[in-house]
C-alpha cells in the first residue's frame, strides 16, 4: 500500500494546516515526532519546526528546531525545509536518548550567550572584549547557524574572509554604516595585525563552541577542533616611550587623562586595572598601589617612585576609601570608550603616532629593564606569572654579556 504523503512535504501542503498554536505532528521514526506550528500570530512569518522524543527514563521531551522554509529559503540553519526537519529531529532525538542533552538546534550565537554568562559569574575579565568580538565579528556571520551544521570549511572561510576585510575603525552610534580602512597591498603589518585580530577572534569563538561541548550541549567538536589560527602574526614591534617622549605626552595631556596617563607610565597597570582602583588601594605608609582584580586573576602591591607616591597622595586627598581613585573629569569612572578621542588629541599634540595606551605598560617595563631591573621583577610588577611574556618583548633591551661580547670581538669595518 503506498504511504500517504505528509502534509508537511511542502509550503503548498502546510499552508492549508489550521492556524492553530497547538502543533500539528508526524511521527518520522519510532519515539521520533516531528512538530510544526503555525499559530494565529505568525501570519507572513511561516510556521516552526519543533521535535519530541522521550529520555531512557520515560520523561517526554520537546524542543524548537527552527523556522520551516514556507517564507524564507531554506538554509540548513535558522531556516529548514521538511527534509531537512526531519535530519535535525532524528539527530537530536538520538542524542538525548544517548543521554548527554546535546542539542543540534543550539546556535552558534546561542552557544556564545551561554559561555559568556557563565564565564561573567565566574569572573572572566575579559568578557567586554569577547563580547565586542562576538557583536562585530562572530554573529553577523555565523550566529544563526546550528553547532551541528558547522564544518572545517565554513569555519576556515570565515577565518579567512575576516583576515582580508578592512579594518574598521571608530564610527558614531548615529552613523548607518560602520567606518572602515582598507588595507594597502604592500602594508604588510596592516596586513599581519588583521590576521592577528583573527586569530584573536577564533579563540573568542572556539572557547564558546569548547564550553558547549564540555557542556554537552554538542556531541562533536572535530568541526573547530581542526581549524587552526593563522601563524607568524605576533611578531609585531613593541613600541615603547622614550622618557623624553613620556615626559611630552603627559605635557600635551590635561585634567583627568593626565592623571590616567601619569598612572599607567608609572604603575605599568592595564587600563582596566587603573579604572578598577579605589582610594583605599593606595597605602601611603608602603608606598604602594594595590592591584586587586587582574587579567592573571592574581593582586599584586605595586610599588611607587617618588612622583607615583605625589600623584597618588594628591588623587586620594580627602576622599572615602570606596571612590574610585581614577576619575573622568566629570566624576565619573573610566570605561574604555571615554578616553580614546581625548587621548589620540594629546598625542597628536604631542607628535607621537601610533600608540595605543596599552604601549604606555610597555614603555613603563622597557624603562625598567634598561636600568638593569631583572626581568623577574619586572614581571611581577606587571602582574605575570612568569618571566615568558617579558623575555618576548623586552630581554633585548638588558644589559647582555653575549651583545657586549659580540661587540667587542666581531668585525667592526668602516664603511662611511
Amino acid at each position: 500500500m503506498p504511504r500517504r504523503k505528509s502534509d508537511f512535504a511542502s509550503r503548498a501542503s502546510r499552508s492549508k494546516l489550521p492556524l492553530s498554536d497547538a502543533p500539528e505532528w508526524e511521527e518520522i521514526n519510532p519515539g521520533v515526532r516531528l512538530g510544526y506550528r503555525r499559530g494565529r500570530g505568525t501570519i507572513g512569518r511561516g510556521g516552526t519546526w519543533l521535535v519530541a522524543t522521550r529520555r531512557p527514563n520515560g520523561q517526554r521531551v520537546q524542543a524548537r528546531l527552527a523556522l520551516a522554509d514556507d517564507v524564507a529559503t531554506a538554509d540548513g540553519a535558522g531556516v529548514l525545509s521538511h527534509e531537512q526537519a526531519k535530519e535535525a529531529a532524528r539527530a537530536w532525538a538520538k542524542a538525548v536518548r544517548a543521554g548527554d542533552g546535546a542539542s543540534p538546534a543550539l546556535t552558534v550565537g546561542e552557544a556564545l550567550d551561554r559561555y559568556l554568562e557563565a564565564r561573567e559569574a565566574e569572573g572572566m575579565k575579559s568578557v567586554y572584549d569577547a563580547r565586542s568580538r562576538s557583536k562585530t565579528h562572530i554573529r553577523p556571520k555565523l550566529g544563526k547557524i546550528r553547532l551541528t551544521d558547522l564544518t572545517r570549511e565554513r569555519l576556515e572561510r570565515w577565518r579567512n574572509d575576516m583576515a582580508q576585510a578592512p579594518k574598521r575603525v571608530r564610527t558614531s552610534r548615529f552613523a548607518d554604516k560602520p567606518n572602515v580602512r582598507e588595507i594597502a597591498p604592500d602594508d604588510v603589518d596592516g596586513k599581519r595585525r588583521r590576521r592577528d585580530t583573527a586569530n584573536r577572534t577564533l579563540t573568542t569563538l572556539k572557547a564558546a563552541l569548547n564550553w558547549a561541548h564540555e557542556h554537552q550541549l554538542v556531541d562533536d567538536d572535530r568541526a573547530w577542533r581542526k581549524v587552526k589560527p593563522f601563524r607568524g602574526t605576533t611578531a609585531a614591534r613593541v613600541r615603547f616611550l622614550t622618557l623624553p617622549e613620556q615626559q611630552r605626552l603627559l605635557n600635551t595631556s590635561g585634567g583627568a587623562l593626565r592623571d590616567l596617563v601619569a598612572a599607567a607610565l608609572m604603575t605599568g597597570a592595564r587600563f582596566g586595572e587603573l579604572a578598577r582602583l579605589q582610594v583605599r588601594d593606595f597605602d601611603a605608609a608602603n608606598e604602594t598601589v594595590f592591584i586587586a582584580e587582574s587579567k592573571s586573576g592574581k593582586a599584586r602591591h605595586v610599588p611607587l617612585t617618588a612622583g607615583g607616591v605625589t600623584l597618588f597622595e594628591r588623587l586620594a586627598l580627602g576622599r572615602a576609601p570606596l571612590e574610585p581613585l581614577l576619575r573622568q573629569d566629570s566624576g565619573e569612572t573610566w570605561k574604555p570608550a571615554t578616553y580614546q578621542r581625548p587621548f589620540k588629541a594629546a598625542l597628536d599634540r604631542a607628535k607621537i603616532e601610533n600608540l595605543t595606551l596599552h604601549e604606555l605598560r610597555h614603555s613603563y617595563a622597557s624603562a625598567m629593564v634598561k636600568a638593569g631591573a631583572p626581568l623577574l621583577v619586572v614581571a611581577h610588577a606587571l602582574g605575570h606569572s612568569d618571566t615568558r611574556m617579558c623575555e618576548k618583548h623586552y630581554a633585548h633591551l638588558a644589559p647582555s654579556y653575549v651583545a657586549e661580547t659580540i661587540r667587542r670581538t666581531a668585525p667592526d669595518l668602516k664603511v662611511a
